[in-house]
């Protein structure tokens, strides 16, 4: 039975130096009902599955789902995914990388697996208008994450950034025009067609401020989100009979700097938060997970890179 119990069925992970994110990425897809409930179901003996990620992912939940909260050993999803991916993961690896990595190999295969890669699925249009002839081409394309910029010039509450999106328009020179044949400038618009039932966010909060890699910083700036977060103000049709309506149960937060730093992720279950920190878990409060806002004064404070939201149905189901 892979459904929680009133204490929460979580295990932390045994840390090693290869599993580093991997920790938190596999405590977010644990809290999402959907996937803990289909991965169960996935055949072992399905010969047409082309990679291993999906047997793997399902023993290592169904692990945590049994293991009476003992750590749990991720390194054969590591090695999964070090094999579907074609080369290893580094020590330091972004957490959005390896959730990805994760989520296109389910996509990837087959029957169930496939059903649960798609639980992220997001429809995107982008629009691009010749400012000379006025011609407008439009590209369709699917993504399973909204990326949110941080600049100066930028909201720092994320309610307030989804609501630019209205205005999410940008212009760009140097075009050259197959329409009217000449060079000219665009204008570029981004809208989302569908919203999945499960969206996962991924804060930019690394950034390259020059030409090597040494010029790769990240940043501690305060950026606040919301547990109920409305994304209609990102979609083409803003007035489209959709839910739009999502709520914030799982953070993962990085402390340290770019370079050398560690990974803890949030989870809510049953309106109850707990904190996962490798082989540890216990239960937080709302106020904790804020507290990953900003970095303070220094970087030791861990702060939010990936919000993974769902549609509130989530929460109403039974003990």
């Amino acid at each position: 039975n892979c459904c929680c119990t009133e204490n929460r069925s979580l295990a932390g992970a045994t840390r090693q130096q290869r599993s580093w994110v991997i920790n938190s990425v596999v405590q977010v897809l644990y809290g999402t009902r959907e996937l803990r409930d289909l991965i169960r179901l996935v055949d072992d003996h399905d010969h047409r599955s082309p990679n291993r990620v999906p047997l793997k992912l399902k023993r290592l939940i169904y692990d945590m789902t049994e293991c009476n909260q003992s750590p749990c050993d991720p390194s054969s999803l590591v090695d999964a995914l070090t094999s579907y991916r074609g080369a290893p993961f580094d020590v330091q690896e972004d957490a959005d990388v390896v959730f990805k990595c994760i989520i296109n190999a389910l996509a990837d295969d087959c029957g169930l697996a496939n059903k649960i890669g798609r639980l992220w699925d997001i429809d995107n249009e982008d629009r691009v208008r010749c400012l000379g002839c006025n011609t407008v081409q439009s590209t369709l394309y699917k993504s399973n994450t909204i990326t949110v910029s941080m600049g100066a010039h930028l909201p720092t509450e994320l309610q307030d950034y989804i609501k630019l999106y209205t205005d999410n328009t940008f212009t760009t020179c140097d075009y050259h025009c197959t329409h009217c044949h000449t060079g000219t400038q665009i204008e570029i618009t981004s809208k989302l067609l569908t919203l999945p039932q499960v969206v996962c966010m991924r804060i930019e909060r690394v950034r390259n401020i020059g030409r090597d890699t040494g010029d790769i910083v990240k940043t501690g700036t305060r950026f606040a989100f919301p547990e109920t977060l409305d994304l209609k103000y990102i979609m083409k049709d803003p007035e489209a009979m959709l839910d739009t309506v999502y709520k914030l149960y799982a953070v993962v937060a990085h402390s340290g700097s770019h370079y050398c730093g560690h990974y803890t992720a949030y989870v809510r279950d049953h309106d109850i938060w707990y904190l996962a920190d490798d082989s540890h878990f216990r239960v937080c409060s709302w106020e904790d997970v804020k507290s990953t806002y900003e970095a303070g004064s220094t970087l030791c404070n861990g702060v939010a890179y990936m919000l993974v939201y769902h549609k509130p149905p989530m929460w109403n189901f039974s003990t």
